[in-house]
Parts: C-alpha cells; structure tokens; sequence
C-alpha cells in the first residue's frame, strides 16, 4: 500500500511511535542516477523545504514553529535544552496530542472499536488473495500482531502498522518517546498551557475515508520489508537532524515509485490523496487555531508538516506573517 512507504514519514506526526537501536541504513547513500534526478526534480522550487524551528510575526502574535521528531533518539535531549527557554516563555503551546487526547484515544479503542478495526462483515483473509495474506500475516507476525488480530484490522491500519519495523516497536513497548513529549514536559515544568492543535482521532477519521475496496487494493500492492521499513526509518532519522524536511516525503515517492508495479499516472493519483489525507488537509485545518492564538505561541508538530506546498510555513506566509528561520 502507498501509506506503507509512507509510514515512517507519518512518524513525524505521531507522537505514540518511538525509536529503538534499528539497523537500517540510509537510502539515500543508494539512490540510482535516474532516482537522484527524480527527486531533484521534486525538490525544484519547493517552498520552505529546510529548518525545524522558525518564527512566524504578524501584529501582536509571534508563533515558533517547530518541527519535532516522534521517535526518541539520543541526540534529541540536546535540542530540548536549547529550546527549553523558547518553549519556557511562551503564553501557550499546541502540539499535535497531549496526554488529554492519548488517554481520550485508548478509551476511545475500547469503546468505538471500529475506529481501527473491521467490525462486521468478512475479515481481510476472505478479502484477498490466500498468498497475499501469507505475506502480510508473516508480516505482522514479526511485529508481534498474532495473525488471527491482523485480520480484523482495518486495510489501512494494518499498512501503517506493516510499514514500522520491530524495533519501533519494542522502543514502544519501553516507553522511549520523541522531541514532543520532552517540550511538553519544559511546558508542564513552567507553567504554560498545551492544548492540542487537533481531535485525537481527526486522523484515524482522516485515514478511513478511502473506500474499503481501495484499501485492499492498495495493502496487497506490495509488501515492505523489515529491511526495508529499518532503511526507510534510519533515512528519515537523517533528513530530520539534518533540518531538510521537505526531503522526506519526495524521497518516500521516489522509493515507492519503484517498490510498487504500478503505472506511474496511477501511482501519482494514490500518492497524491496519501499526501492530501496525511499533510496538507490536517495543515488547512490546523491553521485558523493557530492565527487566532495571542501572545507568543510554540507550535511543536511533526517536521513533515512544515515544508512544501500546503505546508504551515507556506500558509503562514500567504496568511501575511513574516519568518524567519532560527538555529535548531
């Protein structure tokens, strides 16, 4: 499925995924001639692809936009502590999720079970081929997801779920978490307020929107492996302490493109509405609740959101504010 290669991207808008020691290798050190040139043509002209912490000044609001890594990483306390005063001297604060919206999110899964899984009709074993699921069931087995629980998840749940490399997971498991959880906590210590900029499950709603059909069809194109998902995490690690954002999502096109026997056109059209679901639509949505903020705010999302066309820098600077980039 497109969302699969796109999983480790969405790990910069996640705040639940965190990193352990993984063993992937970065994918940029093995692009092809003809992949290096289909990503620069990408990048051509992109608005804002580079730097995590800018600040955005109209009238009396001064906004710090800073784009934050979900996966925990040992470089990460370092940049906490050079943002602490920045974050320790705001009026206020939006994240993507405080503990309010995580806590909201595990009553929610026990109440509103549909929101990852498929709770009628068949299950994805009667929904696609028997040597198709084979390989997703071996799939979410090495992920510690019993083959009989993948079944019921719904298509796109499941690619997400497939698209994170065991690793994630038992970082998960031992409680490591990302740049988020560290600036909340600078928040909580003196005293401003965090609100999420969002409803916890606006991207779970998001996400399932995709006719069912279209979600089968897409989790049997192609299956990534743990290699793979091991690479495509270390790639993203990279592009992020190297603040060139704006990378991550034309690189993740450029590897899918050749993962995935798909006609390009097709394949385009699949990317296109990924990107729209995941980035841009949440970024038209986030945007009236942080222009109406007052005072001096930190914006703390994943770095995925800030760049390119439809990201916050860009609407920002057609909302008329003026930025500028600051050390990270």
């Amino acid at each position: 499925m497109i969302l699969r290669t796109l999983v480790l991207a969405l790990a910069l808008m996640l705040p639940q995924m965190a990193l352990a020691t993984c063993n992937g290798t970065d994918l940029r050190t093995r692009l092809t001639t003809d992949q290096t040139d289909a990503l620069a043509t990408l990048m051509r002209d992109m608005p804002y692809p580079d730097g995590n912490h800018w600040v955005a000044h109209k009238g009396a609001l001064t906004i710090h936009l800073i784009g934050t890594l979900h996966l925990a990483d040992p470089r990460l306390p370092a940049i906490a502590a050079g943002l602490a005063p920045v974050v320790a001297s705001a009026d206020m604060m939006l994240v993507e999720a405080t503990e309010v919206e995580e806590s909201q999110l595990l009553q929610a899964l026990t109440t509103r079970p549909e929101l990852i899984s498929l709770t009628s009709g068949p299950t994805l074993i009667d929904l696609m081929p028997p040597e198709t699921w084979a390989k997703l069931a071996q799939a979410a087995s090495e992920r510690g997801i019993p083959s009989f629980m993948a079944a019921k998840f719904q298509p796109w749940y499941l690619s997400l779920v497939l698209g994170m490399p065991p690793c994630v997971f038992s970082s998960v498991k031992n409680d490591a978490h990302g740049l988020d959880k560290t600036l909340l906590q600078i928040a909580e210590d003196n005293g401003v307020p965090a609100t999420a900029i969002e409803p916890f499950d606006t991207l779970f709603t998001l996400m399932a929107e995709a006719p069912l059909d279209e979600q089968i069809k897409m989790l049997g194109l192609g299956l990534m492996s743990v290699q793979q998902s091991e690479d495509m995490t270390a790639t993203l690690v990279e592009q992020y302490f190297e603040e060139g954002h704006g990378t991550i999502m034309p690189l993740n096109r450029v590897m899918a493109s050749s993962w995935i026997d798909l006609p390009k056109a097709e394949f385009d059209v699949l990317f296109d509405e990924t990107l729209d679901t995941l980035l841009i639509r949440r970024n038209a949505m986030w945007l009236p609740k942080i222009t109406s903020a007052q005072g001096v705010v930190v914006v703390a999302v994943g770095a995925g959101h800030l760049g390119g066309e439809g990201g916050l820098l860009q609407l920002l600077d057609a909302a008329g504010f003026a930025l500028r980039r600051q050390p990270f």
